[in-house]
Parts: C-alpha cells; sequence; structure tokens
C-alpha cells in the first residue's frame, strides 16, 4: 500500500485536512462471522442480495492492537479519526453512517457518542472541503459506500487508484467502472457529481 503513503505525504505537504476513518467494533459485532456461528466470508445474511456484503473475521475491536493501522503505513499525529462500526447491531461501511470523532465505553459492554463528538460531516464542512480523495481497503466494500455517501453529501470524489484495493481485481475494477460512471450525473439532490481516478 506504498499508494497509501504517498498520498498522505502529498496531503502533508500541502497542509491538506487527513481524515483517518477507524472500524472500532465492540465484541461480537454483527458484522463477525463468529456472531453468526459461520466460516469468515460468508454471505451476510441480512444482506443476501449484495455478493460483496460479507460476513468478517473479528477485527478492529476497540482498544485492541487490531485498531491499528498496518505497519508501514504512515499514521500521521495531525488527522482527525473518525471512529465507525461502534454500534454493535448496525454495520457501518462508511465513515458518513454514524462515524464520529470521539467515543465513550468499551469493547465488551459497548460504546457510545462522547460529548463534544463531530460527525464526519460536521468536520468536513468546519473545514470548507469540496473533495474527498480517498484511500483504504477494500474498494467494492469501504472504499464504494464512502464514496457514495461523500457524492450524497455533496463532495467531490478522486479515488486513488494506487491507494485502493479490492477483494478481488474484477471486483476492484468493476467498481472503480462503476463509481466513475456516475460522474456528471446528478446526485439525489439534483448536483452533478464529480468522480475521477487520479493515477
Amino acid at each position: 500500500m506504498s499508494g497509501v503513503n504517498k498520498a498522505t505525504r502529498e496531503a502533508q505537504e500541502k497542509s491538506m485536512l487527513i481524515i483517518d476513518t477507524v472500524d472500532y467494533h465492540p465484541e461480537r459485532h454483527i458484522s463477525f462471522a463468529s456472531y453468526w456461528g459461520k466460516p469468515a466470508y460468508s454471505q451476510n445474511p441480512l444482506n443476501p442480495e449484495n455478493p460483496n456484503d460479507l460476513l468478517w473475521t473479528d477485527h478492529s475491536i476497540g482498544g485492541t492492537k487490531d485498531v491499528k493501522l498496518i505497519e508501514g503505513i504512515i499514521d500521521p499525529t495531525d488527522c482527525v479519526k473518525i471512529y465507525k462500526g461502534w454500534m454493535r447491531n448496525r454495520d457501518a461501511y462508511s465513515a458518513f453512517d454514524m462515524g464520529v470523532t470521539k467515543l465513550q465505553g468499551n469493547a465488551r459492554f459497548g460504546y457510545e457518542v462522547d460529548a463534544g463528538a463531530k460527525t464526519l460531516v460536521e468536520v468536513l464542512r468546519e473545514a470548507r472541503i469540496k473533495t474527498l480523495r480517498l484511500v483504504g481497503l477494500v474498494t467494492e466494500v469501504c472504499v464504494k459506500a464512502n464514496a457514495l455517501d461523500g457524492l450524497d453529501n455533496g463532495f467531490d470524489i478522486e479515488l486513488i487508484e494506487e491507494g485502493i484495493r479490492g477483494l478481488s481485481p474484477e471486483g476492484h475494477q468493476a467498481t472503480l467502472d462503476y463509481l466513475v460512471s456516475l460522474d456528471g450525473k446528478p446526485n439525489q439532490q439534483g448536483r452533478i457529481q464529480s468522480v475521477k481516478i487520479v493515477k
């Protein structure tokens, strides 16, 4: 994921706002295969019509080392962290879906929003951000969800090609093709969308 580091360095050099979206799950999260007693990467029974909505291994449990970035990925100290997936019975592939800057509680008993927390949209609006440059995993799931929610909230989208990876090469490319097909079309509010791939 050298593309992630490249994008991070460029953002730092240009004093751009960096947002780190963090899965921060409680134990027995609804997206875990162990919650359902099924093998990892089985189809999610709550969304059987979407082949990319899978049950995952237990991961990113709040307060554990699983929440840290992959070794070798830059962890900028000046970034804004947005915690998502913290509600036990609600999946959240997008940081726009109940993502917040502060939580209280613990992995065993669950989390709630801390006083003074901001949502992702509030952070972006306060900073007068117009374009989101996305990197991360996986193209077909979290990257797609954040891109679509970003568009719905009135932001332009740039997908950093070197900084995203999919579940499969075919799924990765199909998702990129779909997102780029939205370029120039109106969103739900009638605003013309902009979706670009940055090489």
